[in-house]
This record gives structure tokens, C-alpha cells and sequence, in this order.
């Protein structure tokens, strides 16, 4: 593989995306993307540690960062903002291997 060039990167998120092409493998490219979510992990798991007031009558159900958003549409076909979707986010959401995510202890 050719060195990757940054394709963007936006601060507000910090997610940043990479492109790579290669010639020895008939021409073809890859744009991969990275996000240090560590803070917004760790934000998380205090979260869950804090009580939860289940009279409110909204909740915070989680926080995804955008490179996960990312990994639902590319693995899974979700798209997080389309309201058709969110089912699939909620089976999402409440499945163990993205429970990192939520900052609440509650099925949604």
C-alpha cells in the first residue's frame, strides 16, 4: 500500500479520514477513518455510575461517537439520523458488544 494522505478532519468531532490507493494491487484505494474516543468513553462509564431519576420524562440513552456511527453504516446499513432506522439503532444500542455506549442502565 502507497503512504495514506489525511482526507479531512473535522475538530469539532475529531474524526479524521485517510486515503490510500495502491498499484500493486490492480489500482484500488481505501479510505479508512479514525476518532480517539477515549474521553467520550470514560464519560460514559461515569455516567452509568451516577444515579438515574427514572421520573424524567426524557432520558440520555447514550453517546456515539461518530466513527461508531460510521461502523453501523458501513457493517450494518444503519443510518443513525433516518427515523426509519432507529429500531436498528435501539437493537443496536441494547447489544452487548456496544454497551460502552450507553450512559444509563435501561432498555430502550
Amino acid at each position: 500500500m502507497a503512504a495514506e494522505r489525511l482526507l479531512s478532519y473535522n475538530p469539532v468531532t475529531g474524526l479524521k479520514s485517510w486515503f490510500s490507493s495502491s498499484e500493486e494491487n490492480q489500482g484500488s484505494w481505501h479510505i479508512r477513518y479514525e476518532q480517539d474516543c477515549s474521553a467520550a468513553l470514560e464519560a460514559n462509564k461515569q455516567a452509568q455510575n451516577e444515579d438515574f431519576d427514572r421520573r424524567s420524562s426524557m432520558w440520555h440513552a447514550a453517546h456515539v461517537p461518530a466513527v461508531v456511527l460510521m461502523e453501523w453504516l458501513v457493517k450494518y446499513g444503519v443510518r443513525y439520523w433516518d427515523k426509519n432506522h432507529a429500531p436498528a439503532v435501539r437493537r443496536l444500542l441494547n447489544h452487548p458488544d456496544y454497551r460502552y455506549l450507553r450512559v444509563n442502565h435501561f432498555i430502550m
